[in-house]
């Protein structure tokens, strides 16, 4: 069975939680020191030129941009108004973009390629209402893992949104969540702050303060999930973080090294970026760097479990079994939750001829991943060797309804191909 590494990036997940925030601890355990004791940029040789740096304030909106909330939003005086106004004029901005996962674009570069995802979407949305003079802050949202798998690579998506308080009249906006027309996110305004009432002969009004939670995912749902407040430089660091994971899906180790540097560079108590050294060291054969990468990882946070699976291998490759059994077993959840192993799972009984048991371990997958058309692919070659040919047709119409280009073609072809094979 071929191992596969765990890599994290920052992604949608449709969550809206509604439960207190956390702020992260400032303070930074790993010394810069420490951090540069572990790189080794003489590993990974680079034209410096081909790396994508953030602009100094990569929360300066464009010009164009502060031009329309000078005319838009600026002027009014009401700030749960003017949340109401950069929330629609966000709404126009990127309603017709690509939602991508893929790639990461700053703030300058989203017009151009008009592609946007969680991250971007949040850093936008941030630096709009800052310069609107709306509160609002980062904050990761601690949900189950989301799973992708590309290049022998396990990837675990992070989600990230925003989050503020903003004042309120309460004679004008009722204590339940505003209603809105608008379908690409939503919002919540949690529990109401009286911030003063009506005081003996003064002519003030009262006030309150809600706190609202913007996301780009388009069916956001209430959850319990925790939440964890983010510095802007924490999300610089996100954002390094997701540019190398694009790099090292492109087998370009040595760019994927350059900004998982970066990551840690602009924080280094980064887990993900840790993490994520450790993989580039693995790939490397660097199996004592890695092992190390990962020790910082689990320092900063002790239930890390992609650093706990990750070093659970490298424990492998070098002979130490008992101490990844201990590993292996912490993170046994973890993989329960994940997927593709699963998918990992039915691929060994596939080749030892249990097509049952493969069958019963890509149902598995398809219960925590309904839209991977790779499953439904492989449920239907299993009922093929099976000869049930009505399962294998029920999982090639899955497979093209959750494929696109090339994958979808192919799937047409084969479905059409049996098609006139049953007509015959």
């Amino acid at each position: 069975m071929d191992l596969l590494t765990i890599i994290t990036r920052t992604l949608p997940f449709s969550v809206l939680a509604i439960s207190a925030c956390t702020a992260v601890d400032p303070t930074p355990t790993i010394t810069q020191t420490q951090l540069d004791l572990l790189l080794r940029d003489e590993l990974f040789p680079l034209d410096d030129k081909r790396i994508e740096y953030a602009p100094d304030d990569f929360l300066q909106l464009p010009a164009e941009y502060r031009a329309e909330l000078d005319r838009l939003v600026l002027p009014i005086e009401d700030e749960f108004e003017r949340y109401r106004r950069l929330r629609r004029w966000m709404y126009r901005q990127f309603e017709e973009f690509e939602f991508d996962v893929s790639e990461t674009y700053s703030i300058s570069d989203l017009s151009a390629n008009r592609k946007i995802n969680c991250l971007s979407f949040s850093t936008m949305f941030v630096a709009a209402a800052r310069y609107a003079q709306v509160d609002a802050k980062f904050q990761l949202v601690s949900a189950p893992p989301y799973w992708d798998s590309a290049n022998s690579t396990w990837i675990n998506n992070q989600h990230i949104n925003v989050t503020g308080i903003i004042e309120i009249d309460p004679s004008t906006v009722g204590y339940g969540a505003p209603q809105s027309s608008i379908s690409f996110f939503d919002s919540s305004l949690g529990t109401v702050n009286q911030l003063g009432g009506v005081t003996a002969g003064t002519a003030e009004k009262p006030s309150a303060t809600r706190r609202y939670t913007m996301d780009i995912s388009p069916a956001v749902i209430s959850s319990q999930s925790r939440h964890d407040m983010l510095d802007d430089y924490q999300v610089l660091s996100l954002y390094y973080s997701n540019k190398a994971i694009q790099a090292l899906l492109d087998d370009d180790l040595n760019l994927t090294y350059a900004y998982t540097r970066e990551a840690l560079r602009t924080d280094a108590d980064s887990v993900v970026a840790w993490t994520n050294l450790g993989v580039v060291y693995s790939r490397k054969g660097q199996l004592r760097l890695a092992e190390e990468a990962y020790h910082k990882a689990l320092l900063l946070d002790g239930d890390a479990h992609s650093a706990q699976s990750n070093l659970a291998s490298i424990y492998r490759r070098q002979g130490r079994t008992e101490e990844a059994a201990t590993l292996e077993a912490s993170v046994a959840e973890l993989k329960a939750q994940n997927p593709y192993y699963h998918q990992l799972l039915a691929d060994t009984d596939m080749d030892a001829g249990d097509i049952e048991q493969a069958i019963g371990h890509l149902e598995d997958a398809v219960a925590l991943k309904h839209n991977e058309f790779l499953f439904y692919h492989k449920l239907a070659i299993a009922h093929q060797r099976l000869g049930n040919a009505e399962q294998v047709m029920e999982n090639l119409v899955k497979a093209r309804r959750h494929s696109r280009g090339e994958d979808r073609s192919r799937f047409s072809g084969k479905l059409q191909a049996l098609r006139d094979l049953a007509a015959n």
